[in-house]
């Protein structure tokens, strides 16, 4: 599959549709360039991230904290 993606004025590029449905507006990506291509892969958001987007004034119940933390040992790879 082949589509055209633009990229625009203010440096965002606009993703066709039919690859922008499997992915959520505020997914994150690593690109990286190999000549004049451009490779991208998304990164799976952390658990963490919820707390890491909190301001100082912004506390957790101990139920939050609790669920972050089980949500982080779910996702770690088994040793």
């Amino acid at each position: 599959m082949n589509e055209l993606a633009i990229l625009r004025q203010d440096h965002t590029l606009e993703l066709p549709s039919e690859i922008a449905v499997h992915f959520q507006p505020a997914d994150r990506f690593i690109i990286w360039r190999d000549g004049d291509t451009l490779l991208l892969k998304r990164v799976a958001s952390s658990p963490l991230d919820k707390a890491a987007d909190l301001s100082v004034d912004d506390v957790l119940s101990l139920d939050e904290i609790n669920e972050i933390v089980h949500e982080v040992r779910r996702t770690r790879p088994a040793k």
